[in-house]
C-alpha cells in the first residue's frame, strides 16, 4: 500500500504544528488573489489547498489533485462545503488539464518526491497562463534531532526505505533556481520560513512520524525491537520532545507574452 494512502487519516491530524502552517506560508507567498483559478499538485490532506480557496474566494476556482485515493476521499469530504474546489484523483508528475488552464499552480513538499521534477516543473509550466505564477515549497533544513532519531530509527527497522533521491536537490536554492529556469520560470523568489513544532511527549512524538512519510519506517520495526528503538531515541530529544524545520518558498512565473 501506498504510504501516502496508508497515512491519509492522521495526516497533519494529530494535533502538530507542521504541514498547515507551511502550507498557509506558500499560499501567502504565491499572492493568491480573488477570483484566481489555481491547481494544487499533491493537496494532501489540504494545507495548501484550503488557504489557497479561501484566497480565491467564491469567484475562483481551485482544484487539488492526489494520487492517493485516501487523501482524496478524505480531502474532497472535507471541501464539500466550498463550491469553488473540486479534489480529484491525479498525478503530480504529469497533471491532466489543459494548457493555460490556471493562474497559478502550487506544489507543497511534493517535487522531491516525484521520479522526474524537470518534467513536472515542464508540465506545470505548460497548465499556466502567460504571466501565472508557480508556487513551490521545498525542504531547507531539517533539525538534526530529527535526522538523528529517524537514523536511530531506521537502525531498528528490517530494511527501510531510503530517503527521496532528489530530497538533497531542493534543498539548496541555487540548484532550485536552476531547475525553475531550465523548466521555462523567470523571476523566481525564494525565501525562507521556519515552523517550531512543539510534542506533549515521545508517544505523541512518536504519533507525529507515523502519521506521514515515517511509518514507513515504523511500520518496519518489529515488535521485539521496540522497546530498544524507544530506548534509543530518548536523549536525543528534548524533554518534551520540540523541532524546528525551515523550508524555502519558492515563487516563479511564466514570462508573459
Amino acid at each position: 500500500m501506498d504510504v501516502f494512502d496508508e497515512v491519509a487519516a492522521d495526516y497533519d491530524s494529530v494535533g502538530v504544528d507542521f504541514f498547515t502552517p507551511m502550507g498557509a506560508a506558500l499560499v501567502d507567498a504565491a499572492g493568491i488573489t480573488a477570483g484566481e483559478r489555481v491547481l494544487d499538485v499533491g493537496c494532501g490532506r489540504g494545507a495548501v489547498l484550503f488557504p489557497a480557496a479561501e484566497a480565491a474566494g467564491p469567484q475562483g476556482r481551485v482544484t487539488g489533485i492526489d494520487r492517493a485515493p485516501g487523501m482524496v476521499a478524505l480531502t474532497g469530504a472535507a471541501a464539500a462545503h466550498l463550491p469553488q474546489v473540486t479534489v480529484e484523483l491525479g498525478d503530480a508528475q504529469a497533471p491532466r488539464f489543459r494548457p493555460g488552464s490556471f493562474d497559478v499552480v502550487t506544489a507543497g513538499l511534493v517535487l522531491f518526491f516525484l521520479p522526474d521534477a524537470g518534467a513536472a516543473l515542464r508540465a506545470y509550466r505548460e497548465l499556466l497562463r502567460p504571466g501565472g505564477r508557480l508556487a513551490v515549497s521545498t525542504f531547507a533544513a531539517h533539525d538534526p534531532r530529527h535526522r538523528a532519531v529517524m537514523r536511530t530509527l531506521a537502525s531498528h527497522a528490517e530494511d527501510p526505505p531510503a530517503p527521496p533521491a532528489a530530497a538533497a536537490t531542493f534543498q539548496d536554492p541555487d540548484r532550485l533556481r536552476e531547475a525553475v529556469a531550465e523548466a521555462g520560470f523567470s523571476g523566481t523568489t525564494i525565501a525562507p520560513f521556519t515552523v517550531r513544532s512543539r510534542f506533549r511527549d515521545l508517544d505523541h512524538f512518536l504519533a507525529w512520524v507515523g502519521s506521514h512519510t515515517g511509518r514507513a519506517v515504523l511500520r518496519r520495526i518489529p515488535a521485539a525491537r521496540w522497546p530498544a528503538a524507544r530506548a534509543a531515541i530518548v536523549p536525543l530529544l528534548p524533554d518534551p520532545p520540540e523541532l524546528t524545520t525551515t523550508i524555502h518558498l519558492v515563487v516563479t512565473r511564466v514570462p508573459a507574452r
